[in-house]
């Protein structure tokens, strides 16, 4: 993640925020993003997180809407009318290749002209975001140079990141449940998301505290963690079985302060 970050900061981030050496240089900041990797490693965040530093504008197009009615359309263009009216600002289209694995090729196209209609200079202080967990599903058209200009991913946390995590988030826990040996948890939590570990330590506090409350004594603490453990990968396994049964929605969202 840190180097995504850097990435960010030397490429959208320092032309934005330093104009007249941005001037003086001739520099441009990329203009469309791509951060792809699992779900749950932070792509959103991120974004948020950039539109933040920036003090920019953050329009969100995700998947909550049914696309292809007209009203879409129009969200879509006023979308980026908006954003272009409040630059710097971030276009952010969340989980793209779910809204493009069906093969709509009309929203796609029509999203290919919104997006060039950025390239004009008047927009040159608009920067598009796609997410994508499989970027096989992208058009290969979107991905072209000229609309994504910064190809970035974003992978699951190393052992050492885990650890981290984890403290981070037990830090605040009161005794025993702050009292864990994080480098088996770190271990045993091997191909899980920060997402991840944020709900195994959630679910390790509702068992714990579901013992104390059948006053069921002496369970080591690590056990509560690793059981969460065991849940999340379940859970993750009954998704890839059902995965591909849902239909597919798509949204658009408003600029967030």
């Amino acid at each position: 993640v840190d180097d995504v970050i850097a990435e960010l900061e030397a490429k959208i981030a320092l032309p934005f925020e330093n104009q007249a050496l941005a001037r003086r240089l001739q520099l441009k900041p990329k203009r469309g993003v791509l951060l792809a990797g699992p779900p749950g490693t932070g792509k959103t965040t991120i974004g948020r997180a950039l539109a933040h530093r920036l003090r920019s504008k953050f329009f969100l197009i995700d998947g909550t809407v049914v696309a292809g009615s007209r009203e879409f359309y129009t969200k879509v263009e006023c979308v980026f009318a908006g954003a272009k009216r409040n630059a710097p600002s971030i276009i952010f289209i969340d989980d793209a290749d779910v809204i493009f694995e069906e093969g709509n090729q009309g929203f796609y196209r029509y999203l290919l002209t919104m997006m060039d209609g950025l390239e004009s200079a008047s927009a040159d202080r608009v920067c598009v975001m796609l997410t994508a967990m499989e970027v096989t599903s992208l058009p290969r058209a979107m991905l072209r140079s000229g609309r994504i200009e910064l190809w970035l991913h974003i992978g699951l946390p190393a052992e050492d990141a885990r650890k981290e995590i984890l403290r981070e988030k037990l830090e605040a826990l009161p005794q025993p449940l702050s009292e864990v040996d994080l480098a088996q948890l770190a271990q045993a939590s091997r191909g899980l998301t920060g997402a991840d570990l944020k709900a195994v330590v959630e679910d390790a506090k509702l068992l714990f505290a579901h013992d104390q409350v059948q006053e069921k004594h002496g369970v080591p603490i690590e056990q509560y963690f690793l059981r969460a453990i065991a849940g999340i990968r379940s859970n993750q396994a009954n998704y890839r079985s059902r995965k591909g049964t849902s239909s597919l929605n798509t949204s658009i969202g408003y600029p967030i302060e």
